[in-house]
């Protein structure tokens, strides 16, 4: 069994053999089922599992970890989120050479988290409104990220996360080596516009060979 609480959404004729996957990662007081917007962006034939992050926040609301508990919580939602991946090709048929992670905010630090501890585990990250923990910051050496792909979504009005701490992170993506396409969208604040689901959704089908 896996050790997170996900929704599975199988594409048709998956049970004949191993399909590539979208593991989405939801941010700060959400759940399995937010992310559920973002389906849609991700072509047919593709495998997509949203868990649900560990630590209840509030009632039905939960996070991958807590900021005031510092690099010792960050590190347990990694591992959490590692674990789920690793054991995703016993539970569903999933090619764990085509797994690919979309996070959201909190979600997209988890993910960069599980990139740059796990590389293996991973074909890159759709990160959406989101940033780079500082724990990671030292970790991403030149090189580290090689042959990693890596597709940014921010708004420049976003006050949860702001606009700086998406280009820092560009940076320091890049110089680990990851292939970045960063897209920054005008008078958008903590969320993905219209044009930002359209670039996403042609991100997508070109890491898994497919057309929008």
């Amino acid at each position: 069994m896996l050790n997170l609480v996900h929704r599975a959404r199988l594409p048709e004729g998956a049970a004949g053999g191993a399909v590539p996957a979208v593991v989405m990662v939801h941010g700060w007081q959400g759940d399995e089922k937010v992310m559920g917007i973002f389906e849609r962006t991700v072509p047919p034939g593709v495998a997509i599992l949203t868990p649900r992050a560990p630590l209840e926040v509030a009632a039905g609301s939960y996070g991958w970890f807590i900021f005031e508990k510092g690099e010792t919580s960050f590190q347990d939602g990694v591992e959490a989120l590692a674990t789920f991946v690793r054991g995703l090709p016993g539970a569903y048929p999933i090619d764990p050479r085509r797994v690919l992670l979309m996070g959201f905010s909190q979600g997209t630090g988890m993910s960069y988290g599980l990139l740059t501890d796990a590389p293996d585990l991973v074909v890159g990250v759709a990160g959406l409104a989101g940033f780079l923990p500082d724990p990671l910051w030292p970790r991403l050496t030149p090189g580290r990220l090689a042959g990693k792909r890596v597709f940014m979504a921010h708004g420049t009005e976003d006050e949860t996360v702001p606009v700086l701490m998406a280009r820092s992170a560009r940076k320091a993506l890049a110089g680990a080596g990851a292939e970045v396409e960063y897209h920054e969208y005008e008078d958008v604040g903590h969320k993905l516009n219209a044009q930002g689901v359209r670039d996403l959704t042609h991100w997508l089908a070109a890491q898994f060979g497919g057309q929008a």
